[in-house]
């Protein structure tokens, strides 16, 4: 029997820990590039944008109490960059780079008690030289103190221009590096005592005082909880660090240290970056495993690791990285958020109802925040977790798992209990010294995934299940297989913030340029003349609907005009967290297929240095996936360099090279590189320099990429638009598990798979000779592609509207998020499709129409 009996005494609880025992809910990390098309919702949708921050930061409960941000450098820190404040010694820094500060100030009018914090990934060119050991086995020695005050006026600088621009004092800073194996002990110590006895160099009116007071959080390492050990060992750095944080990691270290700091020296401790569910809950719940609204990455292994990390590594806060995915996905981590947003154009974004309904059995049910905002406090010895795993808790899920928070006044309690098993447990609880009723009528709340295959995937999430009263003082409480229940004795059920309902976008999707009768499926001269005149300034220069994967490219006046310039040369190169392509963007649709990109571009030939990656300018077609973050994931690219050398390249490999002779760097020159079904075509200056046909598993889809070297390479106007005017585009995506596809025969349908997949889902069908393998679906267009790697070979028949179109079809082997089979050249119109297995084991990731 799964029986589990705990007591929840008002008179444990524990007043005397300041926030170490506060429940401060949840923080939105943004970083990595994470929220950089949040800049074109808020000027595309404005309504989206508020949307979203009012579902995150807003409303009587609120999910999310901070935002940390990344100090950029101009460096891919795994899935983008983030734009440094300052590139050069003496610059003043420029916050409205990037979205990260905006964010905060846009955030802060939903919630301003919301509270904010910085962390640097890496160092700008400026700081390159003289941190260049940041990253030995030994910095603490090995950096020399010359290097602490410009890396010291970097966040100085910073924190002023913040408060000038958007009027906020950042509330915490980790002066070391994210996820560093090494902390810099010396220099943390450096740094509190600089910054709390500055008092020059401020502008009029700033607040110096609240300044000093800037609370540090260290050291931010990933797995690694040796700085637990170092600050219980040493009293001055607990004296200068109020807050402890480290990643992905639920258990103390050998000597319970970050435990020690919480009970006995009442620091705050951190889940400082964690992960956000993976795969939404929608299609978690069709998966072949029986997991419904749970599993590995799940909305309720995320609910475990808060709980988890609580008990056994005292950690009151957990930061998702991110909340919100504003990039194009198929970049490193994509598909793990609350939010994706993705479509600016559109004003659409979805959101993992199920995994934010966990969230929300938190902090729905308890105050977040800081003992000062009179938070609720974690009833420690009414907390448990037996769940197996450090990270991804993936064994020993019918263990105890539950969590019990209390008002600071002792009237009411909350206790969140998980189960991500296939067993129900039973909870018998003993409620004792509150200030209120000896038997408080408990409310049960509830989320579980669907009881029967025709149910919504959201129709029992966060629901009332029952009241009860306890009798004397104890009750039972019936926690069903993979579910999570929040027992409380708060009266919410009239609150209409609580009770569930859908949140969707109040805007369609649709393909980018679809509408457009002229064929262009985007143009930008940067100019931006029918915007606000304060449209560049105030988002740093960040051309529209562009995500930097390394470098940066910004908006510049150029004799009257404007252009798009990459604006990082070798001087003024990062020092890379972990590593960084070339300087390279990605803008654009993944929807579109056919298409040409015009370009006119202007080398840089004043620029003097040594750069390995040379002066070049390329253009990338058809990008879906870019884990690594430069120019040749795209799988077809054009390179042009300043010597007149071309380089045709597919998939990461040169497969041709010509020369175009007598290139005047002086001039600009128009480039244009087009893909039409499986042939390409590259012309410079009207000289056709590559005609190119891929025989050899071809792609048909995908974005466009712009890369050059670290020159001041300009852009003066960017065209893309269909190779041919019945070119089709693709206009609408269907994920292998959604609604709208249904299975029979042998099918295993498979969830929490890796990054590169359409919502790391795959369907694998293996021909029977008991039972007939099909999918079917309907469609409205002119064709379909089907989407997916084959793992082994396989034959499909594809029927349309009853009629055989091929009786044996072998899908080429494809790649990741690519087409494996195309049918194209339809009549126009809705079809339905039925598709049987054969032979071999086939495999889905996604259906796409063709319009």
């Amino acid at each position: 029997m799964n029986n589990t009996s705990f007591v929840i005494d008002g008179d444990q609880l524990d007043l005397s820990a300041g926030d170490a025992n506060t429940f401060k809910g949840f923080g939105y990390l943004s970083c990595n590039n994470s929220s950089r098309l949040l800049l074109d919702y808020k000027w595309e949708h404005e309504d989206s944008y508020r949307q979203i921050l009012q579902i995150l930061f807003g409303g009587k409960h609120p999910l999310m109490r901070m935002i940390k941000l990344e100090m950029g450098d101009d460096g891919n820190t795994s899935s983008g960059t983030e734009p440094a404040t300052i590139r050069h010694q003496g610059e003043a820094a420029n916050v409205q780079r990037g979205a990260g500060f905006q964010l905060v100030a846009d955030a802060k009018e939903v919630q301003p008690n919301l509270k904010s914090a910085l962390l640097r990934w890496g160092e700008p060119g400026f700081l390159r030289q003289a941190c260049a050991n940041v990253k030995t086995d030994d910095p603490d020695q090995n950096v020399p103190e010359s290097a602490f005050e410009p890396m010291y006026q970097w966040y100085k600088q910073t924190i002023i221009a913040a408060y000038q621009q958007y009027g906020y004092l950042i509330d915490y800073v980790d002066p070391d590096r994210n996820e560093t194996k090494h902390p810099m002990v010396k220099w943390i110590k450096w740094f509190a005592n600089r910054l709390r006895h500055d008092q020059t160099e401020f502008p009029e009116g700033f607040p110096v005082s609240a300044y000093q007071q800037i609370k540090l959080i260290a050291a931010d390492q990933n797995y690694e909880t040796d700085f637990g050990d170092m600050m219980v060992a040493d009293p001055e750095l607990r004296k200068q660090v109020a807050a402890v944080g480290f990643h992905y990691n639920t258990n103390d270290g050998a000597q319970q240290p970050f435990t020690q700091l919480a009970d006995q020296y009442h620091h705050e401790v951190w889940y400082s970056e964690g992960i956000a569910p993976m795969t939404f809950g929608k299609y978690r719940v069709k998966a072949s495993n029986g997991d419904g609204i749970g599993g590995v990455q799940s909305g309720l292994d995320v609910a475990n690791r808060l709980i988890k990390s609580y008990v056994k590594s005292r950690r009151s806060f957990y930061i998702f990285q991110p909340a919100v995915s504003a990039y194009y996905p198929g970049v490193n981590y994509s598909h793990k958020e609350l939010i994706a947003a993705s479509r600016p154009w559109s004003g659409h974004f979805e959101v993992d109802n199920v995994g934010l309904q966990c969230m929300k059995h938190f902090s729905d049910f308890a105050k977040a925040g800081w003992a000062d905002e009179n938070a609720w406090r974690y009833l420690t010895k009414a907390c448990d977790s037996g769940v197996g795993g450090t990270e991804n808790l993936d064994h020993h899920r019918d263990a105890p798992s539950y969590l019990t928070l209390m008002a600071p006044d002792k009237h009411d309690f909350s206790t969140v209990m998980v189960n991500d098993s296939a067993q129900a447990r039973t909870y018998h609880i003993e409620i004792t010294h509150l200030a209120a009723d000896a038997n408080p009528k408990l409310f049960i709340w509830q989320s579980v995934g669907p009881h029967q295959p025709n149910e919504d995937y959201d129709q029992h999430l966060k629901q009332l299940r029952e009241t009860i009263m306890p009798v004397d003082g104890q009750a039972d409480i019936v926690v069903n297989p993979h579910s999570i229940v929040t027992v409380t004795t708060l009266d919410l059920q009239n609150d209409d913030e609580v009770a569930y309902r859908r949140l969707v976008s109040r805007h369609d999707d649709y393909t980018l340029g679809i509408n457009n009768h002229s064929g262009v499926l985007y143009d930008d001269d940067f100019s931006y003349g029918k915007y606000p005149n304060n449209y560049l300034a105030s988002r740093g220069n960040t051309p529209r609907y562009t995500t930097d994967q390394g470098g940066a490219f910004e908006v510049v006046s150029q004799e009257g005009y404007q252009v798009l310039q990459q604006m990082i040369t070798e001087d003024e190169r990062a020092l890379d967290w972990e590593y960084s392509f070339a300087p390279n963007l990605t803008i654009g649709d993944d929807k579109w297929t056919d298409y040409s990109v015009m370009t006119t571009i202007k080398f840089d030939n004043q620029t003097q240095q040594n750069s390995p990656a040379g002066n070049y300018f390329g253009i990338g077609l058809r990008e879906l996936t870019d884990v690594k973050g430069h120019l040749e994931s795209a799988p077809y690219v054009f390179k042009l360099f300043s010597d007149g050398l071309c380089q045709l390249i597919k998939d990461d490999q040169v497969v041709s090279l010509t020369h175009v002779d007598n290139l005047d760097l002086n001039k600009p020159h128009q480039i244009v590189f087009k893909a039409v079904g499986n042939t390409l075509r590259a012309v410079v200056d009207s000289q056709t320099v590559f005609d190119f046909v891929d025989t050899n598993n071809p792609k048909f889809s995908g974005r466009v990429k712009l890369g050059c070297g670290y020159y001041h390479t300009q852009i003066e106007h960017l065209t893309i638009k269909k190779a041919e005017e019945k070119s089709p585009v693709v206009s609408k995506r269907l994920d292998d598990l959604d609604d709208a596809i249904s299975y029979s025969g042998q099918w295993n349908h498979v969830c929490g798979l890796g990054n590169t997949k359409w919502n790391r889902t795959l369907s694998y069908g293996t021909a029977s000779d008991d039972k007939t393998t099909k999918l079917a679906f309907k469609f409205a267009g002119v064709g379909f592609s089907l989407i997916g790697k084959q793992e082994a070979a396989s034959q499909l028949q594809i029927a349309v509207d009853g009629r055989v179109l091929d009786w044996n079809r072998q899908p080429q082997t494809a790649a990741d998020r690519t087409e494996n089979v195309v049918i194209s050249g339809l009549t126009n119109g809705e079809h339905q499709v039925e598709l049987t297995v054969i032979g071999g084991t086939y495999t889905l990731d996604a259906v796409e129409w063709l319009a």
